[in-house]
């Protein structure tokens, strides 16, 4: 009886790459030639490698700060977003400081390193209910933020927490810093009042106050806030 004969399966993959053409050439090859050519694009490579990885590693939270709505992370950093239930805050206006001011419902982004520092901060203004990610956005009627919510902290050092449970906190340390003009817009509330003009007017007011006469709408959602993080 004959023995069978083993094929031969020895069997190598070659990428080429043609910055002619921007293609990525694909040759299979055995034991006496090339078996089979491809050409694929970059994207195509990237989708078949990325496909085929799999991994059991986690990357841990840790305890989660009360009100966080989001995290997203990585191995070197790791970025939050909270909403704050507080409705009042003590502010510092140039040489005025407003204790027990009202505010409007606030959310903050933090965006954290490895070692707890906070590297920057965002914040934004939105519709007083439960928080989804449709929910209504509107203009911050103060100072110090830009158009994409970034917060402009000038020399004030950010802090650094321990535990990511203490970093509910934030948000009373960030409006207690001392503020100034930089960055207001009288656009930015119905009445089109200055900074100094607004602070006083606000002073003794309710904080749903906010949503009657004063908060202007920016057209965005709070999910679209999320996602610039």
């Amino acid at each position: 009886m004959a023995q069978p004969v083993r094929e031969d399966t020895t069997q190598d993959v070659i990428l080429r790459v043609s910055q002619a053409k921007g293609t990525i050439i694909v040759e299979e090859h055995r034991t006496g030639g090339i078996i089979s050519y491809r050409e694929i694009s970059p994207l195509e490579l990237y989708y078949a490698i990325n496909g085929s990885y799999s991994s059991n590693d986690f990357l841990e939270t840790g305890f989660l700060p009360d009100h966080c709505l989001h995290v997203a992370m990585s191995a070197s950093e790791r970025c939050y977003v909270i909403w704050n239930p507080e409705l009042r805050a003590d502010v510092i206006y140039r040489d005025m400081e407003y204790q027990n001011f009202p505010i409007p419902r606030l959310v903050f982004g933090l965006r954290i390193l490895e070692n707890g520092k906070v590297a920057d901060c965002s914040m934004g203004v939105v519709a007083d209910e439960r928080p989804t990610e449709d929910t209504q956005m509107y203009f911050y009627p103060f100072s110090n933020v830009h158009p994409d919510g970034k917060v402009c902290t000038g020399n004030n050092v950010l802090p650094r927490y321990k535990k990511i449970s203490a970093i509910k906190n934030f948000p009373r340390y960030l409006l207690g810093l001392p503020d100034n003009d930089d960055m207001f817009d009288r656009a930015h509330n119905k009445l089109k009042l200055s900074h100094a003009d607004l602070l006083e007017h606000l002073k003794d007011k309710d904080p749903a106050y906010y949503y009657t006469d004063i908060l202007v709408p920016n057209g965005r959602t709070l999910g679209e806030f999320i996602n610039r993080r």
